[in-house]
């Protein structure tokens, strides 16, 4: 059984409230705009947003209080500064062509001054007192971002703890007010910003591994596919899945053929398909046609070109052999290493009695497409000499189909 864990949650959540009540001098359009709502969550960028009504003039001055309720609930912290804030202006809701203000430490011309009382949590906006942002009209949309979400980046706020019970947000006033050169109230608002609880979305996927071990007719291509590819020719004679039949030998000349393997499954890490013999082609007397070369194992993880049998003279091992191939280009071992394009230039390895990989992916593959998503030939190629002694020879080979999750 396989469970996935999706934890997803970036809600948002905001209040609006209207100023105060009976004041004829509110500011419009108020909220404040979290990037991430869960609680004690350490990254928060606030995007506070409001329409003025009364313009504020040259030196005037916008108030952001993020505790006028005395319950701290948001930490500006020792570390918040002008240079983890923005403040632009516009004539237009979507903030179009809005004029961004330059910010520092104290107002001058051009510049508008930040300063963070951080045990109040009130941060104080002074307009420059001439040129650019010295002032903004009434009618005008206001957006001052604190942070930017995201670790290791600007100054951000971090979320209060839970309080409410699960599924219950807690709710958090925040005031805005505007001022004029003089310190005096001119507009104000207040609104709400909402921790809630993080959601948890689970789901299982099954596993699934669907393995083919099919025939192949004759003159069947055995090509595999990409940049490199390994280029068998062609298959001398039919196989089905389940026999792989050379028919009469002939002395001194290689005989080939094939079967296909498809892989389907869903593995996160892929899959291998491996092969193993349970002992020589054997016949009723007792002789053997070894393996790959000679009787000698050629190892799967460094297999060579083919090479008849050297037919040494009261040497049996030496009178004929049969190794196999992969078109795999990406083949690895079963424990996940070995050098890929091992098999490249059409290259053989003696079958071993324990599984050998002869196709594998590091990933989900469909069984269709070649190669690498998970779709080979195995070769397999036998030659004599005139040594072999005559017989009628068999061996069982078995496939291990695994998939990797």
């Amino acid at each position: 059984m396989f469970l996935l864990t999706i934890s997803l949650l970036t809600l948002t959540f905001f209040f609006v409230y209207p100023g105060l009540a009976g004041s004829a001098s509110n500011l419009k359009n108020a909220r404040v705009v979290l990037s991430d709502s869960r609680p004690l969550f350490e990254y928060t960028k606030h995007t506070n947003y409001f329409q003025t009504t009364t313009a504020i003039p040259a030196s005037g001055k916008i108030i952001i209080d993020l505790d006028p309720e005395n319950s701290t609930p948001f930490d500006l912290g020792v570390g918040h500064g002008y240079a983890d804030m923005s403040l632009r202006y516009s004539a237009n809701a979507d903030m179009s062509s809005a004029t961004t203000c330059t910010l520092a430490a104290a107002p001058d011309v051009d510049v508008v001054g930040v300063s963070v009382n951080n045990s109040d949590e009130i941060i104080t906006i002074t307009l420059a007192p001439s040129g650019t942002c010295a002032g903004i009209a009434g009618d005008q949309y206001v957006e001052i971002v604190i942070g930017d979400g995201a670790s290791g980046g600007l100054d951000d706020i971090i979320n209060p703890a839970k309080v409410a019970a699960t599924g219950t947000a807690d709710t958090y006033l925040i005031e805005y007010e505007t001022q004029n050169a003089a310190s005096e109230t001119l507009d104000t608002a207040s609104v709400k910003a909402a921790i809630i609880d993080a959601v948890t979305i689970t789901a299982e996927v099954k596993a699934t591994l669907s393995c083919q071990v099919a025939g192949v007719g004759v003159g069947t291509s055995l090509v595999g596919v990409g940049a490199t590819f390994n280029d068998y020719g062609v298959a001398g004679f039919t196989t089905n899945a389940d026999a792989v039949s050379f028919g009469v030998l002939e002395a001194n000349s290689a005989s080939q053929s094939a079967q296909q393997l498809k892989v389907n499954t869903n593995g996160a890490n892929g899959f291998y398909f491996a092969v193993k013999q349970y002992g020589d082609l054997t016949s009723d007397g007792g002789d053997t046609i070894d393996t790959f070369v000679d009787g000698v194992t050629q190892d799967n993880s460094s297999p060579v070109i083919w090479a008849p049998p050297s037919a040494s003279v009261g040497s049996p091992d030496t009178y004929g052999h049969l190794g196999y191939g992969t078109t795999d280009i990406t083949l690895d071992d079963l424990n996940g290493s070995g050098d890929e394009d091992r098999f490249f230039e059409t290259k053989f390895a003696g079958l071993s009695t324990t599984y050998e990989a002869v196709l594998s992916n590091d990933g989900p593959s469909d069984g269709i497409s070649a190669d690498t998503n998970g779709q080979t030939y195995v070769v397999y190629q036998i030659e004599i000499s005139g040594l072999q002694q005559a017989g009628i020879y068999s061996n069982t080979v078995s496939y291990l189909c695994t998939g990797r999750y």
